[in-house]
């Protein structure tokens, strides 16, 4: 108990040490040293020094690529293939300068005044009203009186076009982006749109788009150029005699001013037989088609249907060239290759663009139907990253030719007049088109916007001046190739050659008489061959008389 006390007292006394220590820091001198570093505080007056060092770059192993061989190489020139081709000039075109029609004071003040006094007639005072002129059409925007419904003037359109006694009125309520109502009223003075005008224009000459295609004029007379390559597919409709035909020239013409044959090739459909036989001039500069087939533009039904999927079959073999080489996209592609990135011994070329242009859609479905309708969707589905684009047109835009399929993957469309607001509703899922004067008068649909355009004109002669200019030159060898196809029924009709048989040919003949049956399921389990190859060696046995004609499953 003792030793205890004494260790306890012991405890105590260091510990009232300890508290002495704690309570005098400043008796004990070094304890100074590890205190804190408090910074002085900057004043709001002094100036703080600010100095950006810069690091220099380190040097560089490889001088001027002296270790990598591929750069010492000049770009591939695709263009050098026809080195001498001359782009067409502008001269062919006509100049429609001279036919631009003057501003009527007369007739704007007098339909504005019948405007507004249609809309007090029921009511509807209006704030501020503005003028646009167009070529074809003339864009009123006023500003409703506040607590106006829109509803009210959009109802109006039939009376305001009975007190203009004109056709063609369109309301657009509201512009988007502009907060104003829209009233189109036709001109009585139509101006044609020239195409050497937008040919011409810095918009399409100094575009950087991959196809660049010169559709028309807008209202406030902007001109109208889209990528193709971005839309990326076109849907045209319209009545007979609308400018349909004019329209798919606009745009044929407009890529042959801009692109190099090398870049660029027309698969042409033409069940009417008449519209694009123009073009058959420039076949070995411009157009592709089926091996061994004499014409470019295709108009019989069965070589449309070959002609869809050979182009099916050059889309998927696109594909394993872009999987093989890294990229995403044509144009990624085409720039690996033409900086000689990619091994052309390993089977990668340039590929240019291909256009796939159809006349008379309608006629198509009548005659093949799902033949026709399911090779295009495909290409539309999936054709877009590898440059292969579709224009289609058709002059009856019902519901079984443009079908939900289609359309789904056609976002780039362009509506002519129409007879009825359902066909406007089929094409562009907004009415309107049926509201058109013609004659080229159009609305576009591109993403959300709904344009409405006076198409470029390009007469037929025209035409015939162009395709001549670059048909005179020096094209290539022959028009471009698509890949093969051969039709399912093609093979009952081909001849088998039996000069080429099968090295099992024998031993399965000898099978089949032992047997006294053949059949290509029971070569592939007796010998272990894949369908394909089992198919031909029954091919070659009916064709030397062993077996007989294949009878289904009897």
């Amino acid at each position: 108990e003792e030793a205890t006390g004494n260790l306890d007292m012991a405890d105590e006394n260091a510990y009232e040490e300890e508290e002495e220590e704690e309570e005098t820091p400043e008796d004990l001198p070094e304890m100074v040293l590890t205190e804190p570093y408090v910074a002085e505080e900057v004043k709001d007056d002094v100036e703080l020094s600010f100095e950006v060092i810069k690091q220099a770059d380190e040097p560089v192993a490889i001088a001027h690529g002296a270790h990598i061989s591929i750069q010492d190489n000049e770009p591939y020139a695709p263009e050098l293939d026809l080195p001498d081709y001359k782009f067409p000039t502008l001269d062919l075109l006509e100049d429609r300068t001279q036919e631009i029609i003057q501003l009527d004071k007369e007739e704007l003040e007098k339909n504005k005044n019948q405007i507004i006094n249609t809309l007090r007639s029921f009511g509807i005072e209006i704030q501020r009203i503005s003028a646009t002129v167009g070529p074809t059409v003339t864009l009123y925007e006023i500003v409703p009186a506040e607590g106006v419904r829109i509803s009210k003037i959009r109802n109006l359109e039939d009376d305001i076009a009975l007190s203009l006694a004109a056709l063609g009125i369109r309301i657009i309520a509201p512009i988007p982006g502009r907060g104003t109502i829209g009233i189109e009223v036709p001109n009585t003075n139509k101006q044609i749109v020239s195409m050497r005008s937008l040919l011409s224009s810095d918009k399409f000459v100094n575009s950087k788009m991959s196809l660049p295609i010169a559709l028309g004029k807008k209202i406030d007379n902007e001109n109208y150029v889209v990528d193709l390559a971005t839309m990326p597919h076109l849907l045209m409709a319209g009545a007979t005699g609308q400018g349909k035909s004019v329209g798919i020239n606009a745009i044929l013409v407009s890529l042959l001013y801009k692109k190099h044959p090398s870049q660029l090739k027309f698969v042409m459909i033409d069940p009417k037989k008449v519209e694009l036989s123009i073009y058959r001039t420039i076949e070995k500069h411009f157009l592709a088609k089926l091996p061994n087939e004499e014409e470019a533009i295709i108009t019989d039904t069965k070589k449309v249907i070959y002609t869809l999927n050979a182009l099916c079959i050059e889309m998927d073999n696109r594909y394993e060239l872009l999987k093989e080489a890294g990229a995403r996209n044509i144009k990624e592609y085409n720039e690996k290759f033409i900086n000689r990135r990619l091994n052309p011994q390993r089977g990668h070329k340039y590929l240019p663009f291909i256009v796939l242009v159809i006349d008379e859609f309608a006629d198509l479905i009548m005659t093949a139907g799902k033949e026709v309708e399911m090779p295009i969707a495909r290409l539309a589905q999936l054709a877009r990253a590898i440059g292969i684009h579709l224009i289609i047109a058709t002059q009856r835009p019902s519901v079984n030719v443009i079908t939900g399929t289609i359309k789904a993957n056609f976002p780039g469309r362009i509506a002519f007049k129409v007879s009825a607001k359902v066909d406007s509703r089929t094409i562009l899922d907004a009415g309107g088109a049926e509201q058109l004067i013609g004659r080229g008068d159009m609305l576009v649909s591109h993403g959300s916007e709904l344009l409405r355009l006076q198409c470029a004109f390009v007469d037929t002669p025209e035409v015939e001046n162009i395709v001549d200019f670059i048909g005179r030159q020096r094209g290539y060898p022959s028009a471009f190739e698509l890949p093969e196809y051969e039709g399912e029924e093609s093979d009952n009709d081909k001849i088998v050659d039996l000069t080429n048989r099968d090295k099992l040919f024998e031993d399965c003949a000898r099978t089949v008489v032992q047997t006294q049956s053949g059949s290509t399921s029971m070569l592939q389990r007796r010998y272990n061959l894949g369908y394909n190859r089992a198919g031909r060696i029954m091919d070659q046995l009916e064709s030397a008389g062993i077996v007989g004609p294949s009878m289904g499953s009897k």
